[in-house]
């Protein structure tokens, strides 16, 4: 262990939780080539079980699955007991699974098992801790080891995309251009024009959407109306519509995060993440390593509006991501504003949801320069 290699096992215990992200690390990192792996899981967590070994592509000759009863620690211990008896280079990462699980497994891992590797995985450093027999706990980044899929996180939690994800932004030189504009006004004659008037639908008469004047905001290169400009981009009336309604705001921070992809160690972005099964979508999303960053977007500058855009986004991230996930905001809000600048809502949040560390808020200050304030979020994270 001197060479600081992170040690691996031909027999690797998993305490299988809600979460199944922990173990598909642990999984990848933790097992040898053509190694065994030994599931211990609930009858509530099988399905997970079952999805965690498909996803980590292990063949079924090479895993055992060992259902226990969740509130019976006789039952844990003698079914970890049976499978860890006369084994040697075992390892059980406890990272997953109930505290009764994790207690009784390592129990009778550690009593058949003296020379065993216990680890667990820091959802606060993006290290694997490693427990060896008389030696000190060592701590292995691996922030960056692992490098996940959406496809991948989506199949985890048993999902499949209702639509492939866009990883192309739409017309960046126009969004750019917008995000650098006077963002009250165009919300304004987005309500006037595009809409009935503000939380009202987006109008459904082609003829009158086709016919409004675009306002001097932006050069147009020469399109006057909303059909001008649906000719000019070869879509209809109603999509340039939405697009100019608030869907620009996707594209440009898809594209601004494009822009700092590389250095940031981004393996994989996109927007419009939408799911068949229990419907819900992220605006947009980049894998940095195995850690997820969804990004919600909105044009609004209302604090409560901007609140409940952003609880919704928390909750979805730390259902696919876990404790490592991270949330942004990017949306309207004014610097000037006591009440709902981005600061007092990020800080709104944090206190109300534990959240601290976990979410940022990007307001109309940091539209023009947003590729930086992402890379300065990226680059504040461990790695």
């Amino acid at each position: 262990m001197s060479n600081r290699q992170m040690p691996k096992s031909e027999h690797l215990f998993l305490l299988v939780g809600t979460n199944p992200l922990p173990n598909y690390v642990a999984g990848k990192l933790l097992l040898k080539p053509d190694g065994y792996i030994y599931l211990v899981h609930t009858d509530e967590t099988a399905q997970i079980a079952e999805r965690l070994i498909a996803v980590l592509r292990v063949t079924a000759d090479r895993v055992t699955m060992i259902e226990v009863k969740e509130a019976q620690g006789d039952d844990i211990f003698e079914k970890v007991e049976k499978y860890a008896r006369d084994k040697q280079d075992v390892g059980l990462h406890y990272t997953g699974g109930t505290k009764a699980m994790a207690v009784h497994a390592y129990r009778a891992v550690e009593r058949h098992c003296p020379e065993a590797v216990f680890s667990y995985l820091d959802a606060r450093t993006l290290s694997i801790v490693v427990d060896l027999k008389q030696q000190t706990s060592q701590s292995f980044p691996v922030s960056f080891e692992v490098q996940p899929t959406v496809d991948n996180l989506l199949e985890l939690h048993g999902h499949t995309l209702k639509k492939r994800p866009l990883d192309e932004p739409f017309k960046p030189n126009v969004a750019q251009a917008l995000a650098n504009s006077d963002c009250a006004k165009w919300r304004r004659w987005c309500d006037q024009n595009l809409r009935s008037g503000s939380d009202t639908p987006i109008r459904e008469e082609e003829d009158y959407l086709a016919g409004i004047a675009l306002p001097s905001l932006i050069d147009w290169q020469g399109a006057q109306t909303l059909k001008d400009l649906a000719t000019q981009w070869g879509k209809k009336v109603k999509e340039v519509a939405e697009w100019l309604d608030g869907k620009w705001l996707e594209h440009y921070t898809l594209w601004s995060l494009q822009q700092v992809a590389s250095s940031c160690s981004i393996h994989e972005a996109a927007m419009s993440v939408i799911t068949k099964e229990r419907k819900f979508e992220f605006d947009v999303v980049a894998m940095r390593g195995y850690q997820l960053f969804a990004i919600s977007c909105s044009t609004e500058a209302r604090k409560g509006k901007l609140k409940l855009k952003l609880f919704e986004a928390y909750v979805r991230a730390r259902q696919m991501g876990g404790d490592e996930a991270r949330v942004g905001l990017v949306c309207c809000a004014p610097k000037n504003n006591p009440d709902s600048n981005p600061a007092a809502i990020q800080r709104e949040i944090e206190e109300s949801w534990d959240a601290a560390g976990r979410v940022r808020v990007f307001g109309v200050q940091h539209l023009s320069k947003l590729s930086c304030y992402l890379q300065d979020w990226f680059d504040s994270q461990p790695s």
